[in-house]
């Protein structure tokens, strides 16, 4: 399996590229808490089918990445970010994130647009104090019985009530995949989060939100999409959508991203 080596994380990594010519532009997808790479990978291949290079990577503490024993926050995560195109030679993308990873895609988006040209939030948690009853909740659960608990509540929950049996049966997976230890050390990254600067945007954002999301409800959504200082900007509602929007719609989610990447060009 391909790894990077980050200092002293072990990131494991995938590089999905057109295979007979050069990407158009080269995307690179964050994925949320309890969740890894594979949550992209329908996306992914979809996108690369039109000459787009997409890098899914696990980040530290899930999915193949193992834990480090270290605490994580934003901020490092998006040093992860930029580490790995750095490795693998990737001057600019555009970056993509799912719930807490859209918290890092923005925090991206308002800090190194040296590096990111513009960025897609999908279901994007907003940071603040509603938080921590919800995720010291989660990290007692996981405590006390590891991710068993989880993996048969959260797929009947996060979803939109239309989601398919495939889609829960998916998020299950992923959430009984996760080390228990590096799930709860990501609570903690939620936790002790703060709101990126949204004003600082300068560069341009596309906004997709659940219509059922009650993770990253369209409230949030649009809160964060109003605060954003960039001129180009884009909210989408995804109908009959809950948390989990690129494994219950990846192809609304690829044709959202399409129109959005024709639209900024």
């Amino acid at each position: 399996m391909p790894f990077l080596q980050l200092g002293y994380k072990k990131i494991h990594y995938t590089d999905l590229k057109p295979e007979d010519d050069e990407p158009r532009e080269t995307f690179i997808c964050i994925h949320g808490l309890g969740s890894s790479q594979d949550y992209y990978y329908a996306l992914a291949s979809g996108l690369r089918s039109h000459k787009f290079r997409c890098i899914i990577f696990d980040t530290t503490g899930s999915g193949r990445s193992p834990y480090t024993q270290i605490q994580q926050d934003v901020e490092s995560l998006s040093a992860d970010v930029i580490g790995i195109l750095d490795a693998l030679d990737v001057p600019k993308a555009i970056v993509v994130g799912h719930s807490m990873g859209g918290i890092v895609a923005a925090h991206l988006a308002a800090e190194r647009n040296d590096r990111v040209v513009a960025a897609i939030l999908n279901a994007p948690v907003y940071p603040g104090d509603h938080l921590i009853p919800v995720f010291e909740k989660r990290i007692d659960a996981v405590q006390k019985d590891g991710m068993e608990a989880l993996a048969n509540s959260l797929p009947n929950t996060a979803p939109a009530k239309g989601a398919s049996p495939l889609a829960r049966a998916f998020i299950r997976e992923l959430i009984l995949a996760q080390d228990p230890a590096g799930y709860i050390s990501n609570c903690r990254v939620l936790l002790d989060s703060k709101p990126p600067d949204y004003s600082k945007i300068s560069i341009p954002v596309l906004v997709l939100a659940g219509e059922e999301d009650k993770t990253a409800p369209v409230e949030s959504c649009k809160k964060m999409f109003e605060e954003m200082g960039t001129s180009e900007k884009k909210l989408e509602i995804v109908k009959g959508v809950g948390h989990w929007v690129c494994i219950e719609s990846f192809e609304e989610v690829g044709k959202q991203i399409l129109s959005f990447y024709h639209e900024i060009q």
